[in-house]
């Protein structure tokens, strides 16, 4: 309830049989009153309009002890006399105020806008009415005249900042960037943020290049400028051919087998990291300084990579092998819990690691041909040159051939990463779809490309939820739009610089 002095009492009908006063607080500016108030619909929100025109919405919040306080969350542009009537939407968080010069206000609360504000009588309406479907008006003003409106206001819920900014929506602590276009509930509102979903698109493809990025470039290097052309004759193809392998069988490989090993083994994964490049190189050491030259000369010429098989084979048996080990030693026996309950980092099992994976095996064997045909490209006697005048092979190829490949090198990566934010199959079957905004490794997303091939055919052909949808596409396409255009432009430079070499 609220007095004319604009005090605001609340009160607990619920833990007592009698009303007890739960809260009290001012409503209004000093010096006004209260003049109406409603309750938007679903019964959370409560309008408040004044007598120096301000209409202002308040809804109960949680504070730190988890107790509901009663809290003004938004306040609307000022109307030119005070506020005699309020009319809320029947299905949506829209509402009409009229005040007493005659003057009548079309709200949405949740978006806070203002969509409307003409003067529609010459005294004052009394009585507010709106048609069900929102589309029309009744009112009467004091002279008891009526007077009709049609109201052609289908997407009210939709600004640039209700698609980009924080919005605090009911039962909600405070202002967060929100995706839930549905919900079993009847006062539930849609939230349309398009910000969780391209952020998941950008978090996606940031882990899949960290992946990719150091496996298909340094691997183009290698077989480009080491590997004995018989090898590589090998090598290159069957690389390729993993290209066409379909993103849904990917997807499925990821989601229903890779997620599982990777929660069972997680230490192993990580001991892996470490176990992988140090093992290699110990190995390399032995070759090349301990093993006889009798025994290394049977290795015809760079093939040696040949022998790196059963090494990384060896030790990613011997990383997961340990991770039980790893477990009891280190995590007390499980390390989601120490995750969880020690280090405060929830864990889901289809999270950006196995989709940094997943969609990284995706899009190497793109960047991985393109770079090493740029590499294999350079011109020979470039490179012989170098060699003639004294340079190492390794000289030559970090000072002659990466500038002159650097076009290729660059254009492959954004065409790499183009692919990475418009991937769909993948982080549609690897992922918990969440649009959660956490950079978190051990956390999932949601995509712009999943989101639409998820609510699409749910979505009601015309409205705000499908033309959202449609918006989705558009911001997808641009980002890959954009991409693209990028490395066109640096590719172009990039070849203008260093086409005297």
């Amino acid at each position: 309830t609220a007095n004319r002095e604009g005090a605001l009492s609340i009160f607990d009908l619920v833990r007592d049989e009698q009303p007890t006063l739960d809260q009290r607080l001012p409503s209004v500016t000093e010096g006004a009153r209260v003049t109406t108030m409603k309750l938007l619909a679903g019964g959370i929100s409560l309008m408040i309009g004044s007598s120096d025109g301000r209409i202002s919405q308040w809804f109960p919040v949680r504070d730190e002890s988890g107790k509901f306080v009663f809290t003004r969350i938004r306040d609307f542009d000022s109307q030119s006399a005070p506020i005699v009537s309020l009319a809320p939407e029947f299905y949506r968080k829209g509402f009409l105020a009229a005040d007493s010069s005659g003057q009548l206000g079309i709200y949405h609360a949740t978006a806070h806008r203002t969509l409307l504000l003409e003067k529609v009588a010459s005294t004052r309406l009394a009585q507010l009415a709106v048609a069900p479907r929102a589309n029309a008006m009744l009112g009467e003003d004091s002279d008891g005249n009526i007077h009709f409106l049609h109201i052609d206001n289908k997407h009210p819920e939709i600004s640039f900042s209700s698609l980009w900014g924080k919005v605090w929506y009911e039962n909600y602590d405070e202002p967060a960037y929100v995706w839930q276009s549905s919900s079993a509930s009847d006062s539930f509102e849609p939230k349309l943020s398009l910000t969780p979903v391209t952020f998941g698109t950008l978090k996606a493809a940031f882990y899949a290049m960290l992946v990719a990025l150091p496996l298909a470039i340094l691997g183009a290097i290698y077989t480009a400028q080491f590997m004995a052309p018989r090898m590589r004759r090998i090598v290159k193809p069957t690389i390729e051919i993993m290209e066409a392998l379909p993103t849904v069988i990917i997807g499925f490989l990821a989601g229903l087998w890779l997620a599982p090993v990777l929660e069972t083994h997680l230490p192993g994964m990580f001991a892996l990291l470490l176990v992988l490049p140090l093992g290699i190189l110990l190995f390399a050491f032995i070759w090349t300084r301990l093993v006889p030259d009798s025994i290394r000369h049977m290795i015809p010429d760079n093939w040696e990579a040949a022998l790196l098989l059963p090494v990384v084979a060896l030790l990613s048996w011997f990383s997961f092998g340990t991770s039980p080990l790893l477990e009891r030693l280190l995590f007390g026996g499980d390390m989601i819990h120490w995750l969880t309950h020690e280090m405060g980092i929830p864990f889901d099992q289809r999270n950006s690691l196995v989709v940094g994976i997943a969609m990284g095996f995706a899009v190497i064997p793109t960047i991985f041909s393109m770079a090493e045909d740029a590499l294999f490209g350079v011109p020979k006697h470039l490179i012989r040159g170098s060699l003639a005048l004294g340079a190492t092979p390794w000289q030559t190829l970090t000072r002659v051939v990466l500038l002159t490949a650097s076009p290729g090198i660059f254009a492959a990566v954004m065409i790499g990463l183009g692919r990475a934010v418009g991937e769909t199959m993948i982080v549609l079957m690897a992922t918990g779809n969440t649009p959660v905004m956490d950079l978190s490794i051990f956390q999932g997303m949601r995509t712009l490309s999943a989101n639409i091939a998820v609510e699409m055919p749910e979505a009601e052909v015309a409205s705000t939820h499908y033309r959202v949808l449609f918006l989705a596409a558009l911001v997808l396409f641009t980002l890959t739009f954009l991409f693209n255009t990028l490395a066109e432009m640096v590719r172009q430079r990039l070849r203008k610089k260093y086409s005297n070499l």
